[in-house]
């Protein structure tokens, strides 16, 4: 497992531009520049950081953690009994009876089982004919193996059927089978469930079973529960008995000694067989919700969404656009969806936003319900967003599985990518298919810049390692990577090509060479790549390389052309040289031109190896005087630093009449140029006097791209002298801006129905109360108090929508306790996922140290606050039971850990609670979201 362990940071040698002096205040005054740069070496002589961090320690194997294959499962009985009563401990009972097919002559099966007990004397085998007899069950805990020998050998070629009865208690957690709660707002009872998350590696929690995504079977549950219970798992319902299903192997009399409740009262839900499925995929739900049905005319599924009973009034945006979405999937992937039914269920704790289990797809309640009273317009497109990814899996994951966790990227880069074509289909007015683009591609500019980083298609050497794959490269790397495929193959060539993949390995795995060959037979059939190039020769440089490139263009104004160098962009600075080179896909807007005119083209490349060790020469149709601009659609993610002469002339251009510049490159321009500087290689003069532009910016992407490059320079100066001037340039960016969009003043959202112009005055009205915008605060804790003022603040709210983040953050880091516990008293009240998310948030903005941490704790030498109940709320992120599900604890910490105040309560909560912390969290991710988001607030107080 894992143990707290002290790092020190000595002699690392980590260089940033350091914002410092009145040379910087000068340009933010006047928007020029006398750029200054301070080297910071955390050395003997200098700072010594000592860090709490988790080590992990991995044993190094090499294919010792997969199991041997000599066996393999073709259709699986699980039949399973719970008592979902705390009373009990949540007992439960089950039998799991596997067909296996032989692939090899062994006389040892081997198998996975995880967090119960195995009935290791009723192990049998089942069938007619001479059936070996199991001699041993033993289980290890490395790789949760269950090793069964047996007294003869399994003959190769041959079937047989194996019972494996187990029992045990299910727990209160967030993977596996496990136990979540909830109280009903209705009749205030704590009420109870049962809930699945099997991805990647906890199906061997819930039953005996081959748990690795190669061995695809079919699946038949049998559910026992109480009576006042409803069990619904991925296939529809069969039939419902009072007989106890398990009474071969777990009679009623047993079970009974456990469960202490009468037979009577129980039912069994057996429900129909699946289609063949890994078992990451298997998923059931037992639970006292209700379900609406969508009309049956928006899809050739039954679809229905599923929530608490008092929340059930939330889904119906939900019901109505899951079913539009999977038939437009029906019909941008040219296969039916192969289910007789579709369920979507919220639960109250989730680790995920959502997870893909075929015919069952389980959801935070945030990704799934909305409210039009309570939820604002971007957790509506929030949902839309969800439900897109979840569906479009059905096809890309569920249908069509990878062989092992290394291609993860082939589920969910296509699943992200599909979700924006998904929601452009339904909601084509938001322009998902551009904002999520942009969103994706900005994300892994930023992650993938790292030398930590990883490739999309990365080896997997434990288990255990899995779950660090789920992140961004995965997700927004693999998603961008497809993108640019459609882009330079074309929708129709792509589309042709993913139908056939898809049937060609339906209910069967794949592995990222089977998509390059689609790909590729589809190209060929209608003209081929220029340069005679294959998809595997070009994608394979993107996705089994760590990085991005990043291009250097320096043009010789004498004539037409220009030369391109190309090696991968590192942040910080290379510490070793990459030989890594990519094929790179261009397009060029020569000044003068249309986007029209140059999307017209067909798309020229720089090859692998191109631009490494000689310069490339390239010809273009700009005048001296005219600017020349790469990746204007933002087609792959890469850099481009071009030579000072052509920098200067896009930035006389923007700043002269913007428009003429597409959208898409000016957020390209803006993200490169920010960047560029933060690591040196572009002076801040260039980048921000090109950035001076956005004061006359009307476009959202272009505006909220600055923005988010300047929070970089934010972060490091909110602690320093210099962050007044750095406030006082942002308002000179934002003020109109701020203004036309609405702000705070209107106490409205003037465009309530332009997904669009709602971002516009969110963002904007962040940034000015941040940037001290004048009345931006006042006008926030102004409508705060009027909600407060309210004679029935849960029901009567007048601060609008989606500006309530904003002011409730405000309100809470400006006010007093009474406001926080205005808040705190809001959320409990609550019945609106979105709306206790928003308070939640809220909650981490106090500037009340005593109540983000125990007194004590945080600051001993501070007489104790005046204050009775004084409410620790970092506390609260790692106690079972308390105001903080699990799911959310994670982000407590981050949230208290950003805040200028915060930071300092929370560096000291983390460093001396690292051990409770890590109890706290089962899942690996979580620790390391909590210890990155401390890292970037303690580097940015060295600069």
């Amino acid at each position: 497992m894992a143990d707290a362990h002290m790092l020190v940071f000595q002699d690392s040698r980590l260089v940033y531009g350091k914002f410092k002096g009145n040379a910087v205040r000068d340009f933010f005054d006047n928007f020029e520049l006398r750029f200054c740069t301070l080297d910071i070496k955390m050395r003997r002589s200098g700072c010594l950081v000592v860090l709490p961090v988790l080590v992990l320690i991995l044993p190094v194997v090499l294919a010792e953690y997969l199991l041997p294959g000599d066996v393999v499962p073709k259709h699986y009985d699980v039949r399973l009994v719970f008592d979902v009563d705390p009373r009990t401990n949540y007992s439960f009972f089950g039998v799991a009876d596997i067909l296996l097919d032989v692939k090899k002559t062994t006389s040892k099966i081997v198998l996975h089982a995880q967090e119960y007990t195995v009935a290791e004397d009723k192990v049998v085998f089942h069938g007619a004919g001479d059936l070996p007899a199991v001699t041993s069950v033993k289980l290890n805990d490395t790789y949760n193996f269950l090793t069964l020998t047996l007294n003869k050998e399994l003959v190769e070629g041959s079937s047989y059927r194996l019972q494996i009865p187990f029992y045990g208690n299910l727990k209160i957690g967030l993977d596996g089978v496990y136990i979540s709660t909830y109280v009903n707002k209705k009749t205030k009872l704590r009420e109870y469930l049962i809930a699945t998350q099997f991805e990647a590696i906890s199906a061997r929690k819930g039953f005996p079973c081959f748990d690795e995504p190669i061995y695809k079977a079919t699946f038949r549950l049998n559910i026992g529960h109480h009576e006042e219970f409803t069990a619904v798992s991925n296939m529809p319902l069969f039939n419902t008995t009072k007989d106890n299903a398990l009474e071969d192997v777990w009679s009623w009399e047993t079970i009974a000694k456990k469960f202490r409740k009468d037979r009577a009262h129980f039912v069994w839900d057996q429900f129909e067989n699946s289609v063949p499925m890994s078992t990451y995929l298997v998923a059931f739900v037992v639970s006292k919700f209700s379900y609406v049905e969508s009309p049956p005319e928006l899809a050739n599924t039954k679809f229905r969404i599923w929530a608490r009973s008092d929340a059930i009034d939330q889904t119906a945006y939900a019901a109505n656009l899951g079913p539009r979405v999977l038939s437009h999937f029906e019909r941008w992937f040219n296969v039916s969806f192969p289910l007789p039914k579709q369920d979507m269920i919220a639960i109250p704790d989730f680790s995920a936003g959502a997870m893909e289990n075929w015919g069952l797809v389980t959801y935070r309640e945030t990704a799934l319900l909305y409210d039009n009273q309570q939820s604002s317009f971007l957790n509506k497109e929030r949902v839309a967003e969800v439900i897109a990814h979840e569906l479009a899996h059905q096809w890309f994951g569920n249908l069509v599985t990878m062989k092992w966790w290394s291609d993860l990227w082939l589920n969910e880069g296509f699943a992200t990518y599909a979700a924006s074509v998904g929601v452009a289909a339904v909601e084509p007015a938001w322009r998902a298919d551009r904002s999520y683009a942009l969103d994706n591609i900005l994300s892994v500019l930023s992650l993938d810049a790292l030398e930590s980083s990883h490739p999309v298609s990365v080896p997997i050497d434990n288990p255990k390692r899995i779950s660090e794959i789920f992140d961004e490269i995965s997700y927004r790397k693999g998603s961008t990577i497809i993108r640019m495929m459609t882009m330079f193959l074309g929708e129709h060539v792509f589309r042709e090509a993913i139908n056939n993949y898809l049937v060609k390995h339906s209910y069967g795995n794949a592995e990222q060479d089977d998509l390059w060959a689609e790909l590729t037979a589809a190209t060929q059939r209608h003209g081929g790549l220029s340069r005679n190039v294959t998809v595997k020769q070009v994608m394979d440089t993107w996705t089994t390389q760590t990085g991005y490139p990043l291009l250097t263009v320096t043009r010789d104004y004498t004539d037409n052309s220009l030369t391109i160098s190309q090696k991968r962009y590192l942040s910080l600075g290379a510490r070793a040289s990459s030989a890594s080179s990519w094929w790179v896909p261009l397009r060029v807007l020569c000044e003068g031109e249309t986007q029209t005119q140059q999307e017209a083209g067909p798309v020229q490349w720089l090859a692998a190896g191109e631009g490494t060790r000689s310069l490339h020469r390239f010809e273009h149709g700009a005048a001296p005087d005219q600017w020349v601009i790469f990746n204007t659609d933002m087609i792959a993610p890469y850099r481009v630093n071009y030579d000072p002469r052509n920098w200067q002339l896009v930035s006389r251009a923007l700043a002269s009449g913007h428009r003429a510049v597409p959208v898409l490159a000016r957020v390209q321009l803006l993200s490169d140029a920010l960047e560029l500087a933060w690591a040196g290689r572009l002076d801040y003069t260039t980048a921000l006097q090109l950035t001076s532009y956005l004061q006359k910016e009307t476009d959202y992407l272009p505006l909220s791209t600055g923005l988010r490059a300047l929070a970089k320079i934010e972060n490091v100066l909110k602690r320093t002298p210099d962050y007044g001037a750095f406030q006082k340039f942002v308002r000179r960016l934002i003020g109109e801006t701020y203004n036309r969009s609405g702000g705070l003043s209107s106490g409205m959202i003037l465009n309530e129905d332009d997904l669009i112009s709602v971002k516009m005055q969110v963002t904007t009205s962040s940034w000015a109360c941040r940037m001290k915008v004048p009345g931006c605060e006042e006008n926030a804790i102004a409508l705060f108090d009027r909600w407060m003022e309210s004679p029935n603040p849960d029901e009567n709210n007048p601060i609008p929508l989606d500006l309530r983040r904003t002011v409730y953050c405000v309100a809470l880091s400006r006010g007093s306790v009474r406001h926080w516990r205005f808040a705190l008293e809001r959320r409990r009240s609550a019945n609106v996922a979105a709306a206790r998310d928003q308070l939640l948030h809220a909650l981490a903005c106090s500037r009340d140290t005593w109540i983000l941490a125990q007194y004590v704790l945080a600051h001993p030498n501070i007489p104790a606050p005046q204050h009775p109940n004084t409410t620790p709320y970092l506390e609260w992120a790692i106690t079972e039971g308390s105001e903080v599900r699990r799911q959310d604890a994670a982000a407590v910490l981050a949230g208290v850990t950003r805040s200028t105040v915060g930071y300092y309560v929370a560096k000291d909560f983390i460093y001396d609670r690292i051990q409770d912390i890590y109890n706290a969290f089962s899942q690996g991710r979580r620790i390391g979201f909590i210890i990155k988001t401390l890292l970037d607030q303690f580097i940015a107080l060295f600069l």
